[in-house]
């Protein structure tokens, strides 16, 4: 078990490397701002000498101080060790698409939301507060980003390649949809299912018949009611993706399914449902309601995840009240280590670290709440 002023002294240790970035970020705007307008556009070619870098890595050490230090706010957090980098440079990319007094708006609260969150919930948290904010801007940037999509081919060592396609996030879905149903079709064999994945793919890609039943595409879209009556285009929630327009969803793939996911209107919040094993209708209304692992900073999707009882199994708890989602790392981490967790009345979802520490996860709807 870790000391508890061990743990405070690597929280601090990881603060000053967001220091360090920050200090970084200004003292290279000093220098590129001191260069003579006409060498500013060289400035890559200055830095390769000093840091021992490429062209290449010379700009892009530049791009990303000269965008830090144009959001004094984002970059006054990553100093503080409110925020990593990473964090700080997700919060700049997704305010860009806001005009200048929307950003001031935005900016201090998705840092108040990283500070205390991941960086995958901060990002989806973001999207959701912008699109929001501003949902025509997010849609015009959306079209923007669309005329990107490509497909890329990467070598890597041994006789290998990297196929990276961009796509709207819908299509991509749909298409990762079709794969995994019909890799979990197949046989069982000497083949991991990503394995499989990757071959289903490659046939299909190629045109080649696929061995298992394909099965219809299935898509999980949460939308206010007040969107299908036509009196609001509230942001569409894409299960494992996150907020969308709703103009981009109005007419998703005809061979899709609609699983329609009815929320609270008052809190956002999926929707009413004893076993051992929790009945489809429990597992769904769980993964719904919790899309992702409970175990705080964990990302697996749920549908991914073990269905936990947070309370042993007594014979009458198999219920939504007592079941999380958590992927089998944490489950397993849950029932054999020293880590507990419980489940608050509220929904919320608490862990005890093995040092004490009690850190409570955040209720996620996949609605908007009701403004009232």
């Amino acid at each position: 078990m870790a000391p508890a002023d061990i743990e405070d002294e690597l929280v601090a240790a990881y603060a000053a490397i967001g220091r360090a970035v920050a200090d970084f970020a200004s003292t290279l705007m000093k220098l590129y701002d001191d260069l003579d307008p006409q060498v500013q556009q060289y400035a890559g070619d200055v830095l390769m000498p000093l840091l021992h870098v490429s062209q290449v890595k010379g700009n892009k050490l530049i791009d990303r101080a000269m965008s830090l230090v144009e959001h004094p706010a984002v970059l006054e957090a990553l100093a503080d060790g409110r925020i990593d980098e990473g964090k700080a440079l997700m919060i700049i990319d997704q305010v860009s698409v806001l005009d200048a007094a929307n950003q001031a708006i935005a900016e201090p609260v998705l840092i108040a939301h990283a500070a205390s969150h991941n960086y995958t919930a901060s990002q989806r948290y973001a999207r959701r507060y912008i699109l929001k904010l501003d949902a025509e801007a997010v849609l015009r940037r959306h079209e923007e980003k669309r005329k990107q999509r490509l497909v890329e081919k990467f070598n890597l060592d041994d006789g290998m390649c990297s196929l990276r396609v961009v796509l709207p996030a819908l299509d991509a879905a749909l298409a990762f949809d079709r794969i995994d149903r019909i890799a979990r079709a197949l046989p069982k064999d000497d083949r991991t299912l990503d394995q499989k994945r990757s071959d289903v793919a490659a046939d299909l890609l190629m045109g080649k018949e696929t061995p298992a039943p394909q099965g219809e595409v299935c898509v999980n879209l949460t939308m206010p009611i007040t969107n299908i009556l036509g009196l609001t285009r509230d942001p569409v929630m894409l299960a494992g993706y996150g907020p969308l327009p709703a103009p981009i969803v109005a007419d998703v793939a005809a061979n899709g399914i609609w699983k329609r996911i009815l929320t609270d209107p008052v809190t956002g919040m999926a929707e009413h449902i004893t076993t051992y094993r929790p009945t489809p209708a429990q597992r769904e209304l769980i993964n719904a309601r919790y899309p992702t692992c409970t175990m705080v900073g964990c990302n697996q999707p749920a549908h991914r995840c073990d269905v936990d009882h947070c309370c042993p199994f007594d014979g009458t708890n198999t219920t939504v009240a007592n079941l999380r989602p958590k992927c089998r790392h944490h489950h397993r981490m849950k029932t054999h280590s020293s880590w507990r967790c419980e489940n608050r009345p509220d929904g919320t979802h608490a862990w005890t670290t093995p040092s004490g520490r009690v850190i409570e996860t955040e209720l996620e709807p996949i609605a908007e709440p009701a403004p009232f």
